[in-house]
C-alpha cells in the first residue's frame, strides 16, 4: 500500500507523469512475475487519485475554503484505495510542505512506505503549457493546436484545463518546493520535463524494498557480486547490516535498504479505553476517602489511635479495594495544630483528602484501561486503589513534599 505524492509547478505535466507513471508500475510488475524468481507474493493494484474532477475545477485555487474542500476531497480519496495490496499515486501540485506532511502521517499511520516525485517543468515551459491550453479552450471545437514545446514522450494532445493567468503565476510564487532536509519529503525523486520516462525502478524499489531484474547492466552486476564477497569475509558486514535494518529479497541476491515503516505516538492508534474505567475510578477513589472519614469518626484522637494501633510505628488504616493500608507515621499524626485526626489543622481533615483524590486523578485520567499510547501499559481497575493508597501514603508521610522540595 505504498503512497506515490506527485508535486510541482501548475501545467507542469503532472496528470501525464502520472498515467506515465502508472502505466511503467503495471510493465515493471509484469517484468518481476515474467523473472524465474518473483519475490513478490501478488501484484499491486495501480491507483491514480486525482485531485480535480468536473465538481472541483483548478479555480478552487482562488479561495482558500474551495481549496481546502478540494484537498479534503482528494485526501478522502487517497486514504479510501490506501490497502496492502495497492500503490496509490496522488496526481496534483502538492505544493505545501503541511499538506505533504499530513500524507506522509497518513501513509506512516498505514505502516506503508511514502517517496515524492517532483515534476520538475520550468516555470517558462509551464506558462507556455498553461497559453497553449488557454488557446485550445478559445479555439473549441477545433483542437488542433499543440503544446510549444513537448518533451520526447509528452502527450501529443494537451486537454488538461487551463488556469487563468494570474491565478497561475499566484501558484507559481506560493509553490513550495520539497526539500532532502525534510523526511516527510524522502525519498524525493525529480524528473526533469526533457526526461521521457520518471525513473520508476529507482521509485519501485524505494516503494517495495525489490530490485527490478532490469536494473542492473551486467557490469553493475559484477560490481556488486565483488561487493557481496567482500562484505561477507567482514566481520562488521553482519552487525552494519542489522544497524542499517537492511534485509534481502529473493532476486538474485540483491539487498534492499528498505527501511521498515515503524509507527510512531503521533500516527499510532491508542488502544480503546474502558468506557466504564473512569467511573471505576471515581468510586474507588470516593471509597477510601469515604472509610478515612468513618475511621476518624470513630477514632477521632491521634492519641487514642496510635495507642489503639498493633503498630507502635504508627497508625495502620484498612481501606476497601486496596491490599495494603493507609500508614501514619506517629510522628506525622502527633505533628498538627490539634490532637483531632479530622480537625482542623489536623493530618485527615476531610479538605485535604478530597483535594488529594482530585490531584491523583488528573494525574492518572490518561493512564486508566490502557488509553496512553501504544506499548506503554496503563492502570487496570483493580490496580486502581493500590495506586491511590500508595499516593496518599506517600503525601501523609512527607515524602512528597519532599520530593518536590528536592
Amino acid at each position: 500500500m505504498p503512497l506515490v505524492i506527485l508535486t510541482g509547478y501548475p501545467c507542469s505535466g503532472l496528470s501525464h507523469r502520472a498515467r506515465q507513471l502508472a502505466s511503467l508500475l503495471d510493465k515493471a510488475q509484469d517484468e518481476l512475475f515474467a523473472s524465474t524468481s518473483c519475490p513478490l507474493k501478488s501484484r499491486f493494484k495501480v491507483h491514480v487519485v486525482p485531485s480535480h474532477d468536473a465538481s472541483h475545477p483548478r479555480t478552487v485555487y482562488d479561495h482558500a475554503r474551495t481549496e481546502k474542500e478540494a484537498r479534503g476531497v482528494a485526501y478522502a480519496r487517497a486514504k479510501r484505495v490506501l490497502a496492502r495490496d495497492s500503490i496509490v499515486i496522488l496526481d496534483g501540485m502538492n505544493y505545501i510542505k503541511g499538506w505533504r506532511y499530513q500524507l506522509w502521517c497518513e501513509a506512516k499511520a498505514a505502516s506503508t512506505t511514502c517517496c515524492v516525485v517532483h515534476v520538475g517543468t520550468p516555470v517558462d515551459q509551464c506558462v507556455a503549457n498553461n497559453d497553449s491550453r488557454l488557446r485550445q479552450t478559445a479555439q473549441q471545437p477545433q483542437l488542433n493546436d499543440k503544446p510549444t514545446t513537448t518533451a520526447e514522450g509528452a502527450p501529443a494532445e494537451d486537454d488538461e484545463e487551463p488556469y487563468p493567468p494570474d491565478l497561475l503565476n499566484n501558484l507559481i510564487f506560493r509553490y513550495e518546493e520539497p526539500s532532502t532536509h525534510s523526511r516527510w519529503d524522502k525519498p524525493l525523486f525529480t524528473v526533469p520535463w526533457s526526461d521521457p520516462e520518471p525513473p520508476v525502478a529507482d521509485i519501485f524499489h524505494a516503494l517495495t524494498g525489490v530490485q527490478l531484474p532490469s536494473a542492473h547492466t551486467e557490469a553493475e552486476e559484477s560490481q556488486i557480486s565483488n561487493l557481496a564477497e567482500t562484505l561477507a569475509s567482514s566481520t562488521i558486514s553482519e552487525t552494519a547490516s542489522i544497524a542499517t535494518g537492511t534485509r534481502t529479497v529473493g532476486r538474485g541476491g540483491g539487498v534492499s535498504t528498505r527501511p521498515k515503516v515503524v509507527q510512531h505516538q503521533a500516527t499510532a492508534q491508542a488502544a480503546a479505553t474502558d468506557p466504564s474505567a473512569l467511573y471505576a475510578m471515581e468510586k474507588r477513589t470516593s471509597s477510601i476517602v469515604a472509610a478515612l472519614r468513618t475511621f476518624t469518626q470513630s477514632h477521632p484522637s491521634a492519641e487514642a489511635a496510635l495507642a489503639q494501633s498493633s503498630n507502635n510505628k504508627g497508625i495502620s488504616i484498612t481501606v476497601p479495594d486496596a491490599s495494603i493500608p493507609v500508614f501514619i507515621p506517629a510522628h506525622v499524626a502527633t505533628a498538627g495544630t490539634t490532637n483531632e485526626l479530622a480537625g482542623a489543622g489536623g493530618i485527615l481533615t476531610l479538605p485535604r483528602l478530597q483535594r488529594l483524590r482530585r490531584q491523583w486523578i488528573s494525574l492518572n485520567r490518561a493512564y486508566i484501561g490502557h488509553g496512553h499510547g501504544v506499548g506503554q501499559g496503563g492502570l487496570t481497575a483493580d490496580q486502581i486503589g493500590d495506586a491511590f493508597v500508595r499516593f496518599l501514603n506517600a503525601d501523609l508521610s512527607g515524602e512528597a513534599n519532599e520530593n518536590v522540595a528536592a
